[in-house]
């Protein structure tokens, strides 16, 4: 008779028995959470034998390293949207409340950096689909990001442009004004705080009314 089906429970479980055992070596080989290296030397091989289960039990509930590594990014990612959340809601004025999106993500990527780096600058090969593609409607970032854009158009105090555009716009120019130097660490960049702090204040110059529309 065919094994019965493996329940969501005991998916779940057996991931973070995996999950754990991860974290374990890390323990042992005292790795920092900036040790961007050492944590790429953690190889799937030192996991099946900390976690005491067979390559093919591996394979069975992570299609590969990158997808263990997002599942192990997915509480610290999640603590950062609960955060960003609470405080957006806690604001009021649109151009505050994007200034609070904005510093979350740069707060996570300096505090965050090995999980920055896994979570976000991850670049999944060429042949390699994604395991599942989510609308950008779905992601709280971007959608508070829209919702504090057409509060500000409502107010008038951002000038006339597509709020899904900006949106886009706005994300694109804080990753990168984090992901630049890390990924061209070759170049004496700027810190990126200091490069993402005035990437902040051009954003919000660029969809302010002007002095002469208020005049």
């Amino acid at each position: 008779m065919p094994r019965p089906a493996l329940t969501a429970e005991q998916k779940s479980g057996m991931r973070r028995h995996i999950r754990d055992a991860v974290l374990r070596i890390a323990r042992r080989r005292q790795l920092e959470p900036n040790d961007v290296r050492g944590w790429e030397e953690i190889t799937i091989r030192d996991v099946i034998k900390e976690a005491e289960i067979s390559i093919g039990t591996f394979y069975k509930y992570f299609k590969d390293r990158s997808e263990l590594g997002q599942f192990l990014w997915l509480e610290p990612v999640q603590g950062l949207k609960s955060a960003m959340q609470a405080d957006f809601d806690q604001t009021e004025n649109p151009d505050d409340k994007i200034r609070v999106l904005l510093e979350h993500y740069v707060r996570f990527s300096i505090e965050n950096h090995r999980v920055f780096r896994g979570a976000f600058l991850f670049v999944r090969p060429e042949d390699q689909k994604p395991t599942e593609t989510v609308p950008l409607k779905d992601d709280i970032f971007y959608t508070n990001l829209c919702t504090a854009l057409e509060q500000g158009q409502d107010c008038k105090i951002f000038r006339s442009f597509e709020v899904h555009e900006m949106a886009q716009l706005f994300w694109a120019a804080i990753h990168g004004s984090l992901s630049l130097p890390a990924n061209l660490d070759r170049y004496e960049f700027d810190n990126p705080e200091k490069i993402a702090a005035n990437m902040i204040q051009e954003l919000l110059s660029l969809v302010a009314v002007s002095k002469e529309c208020k005049a």
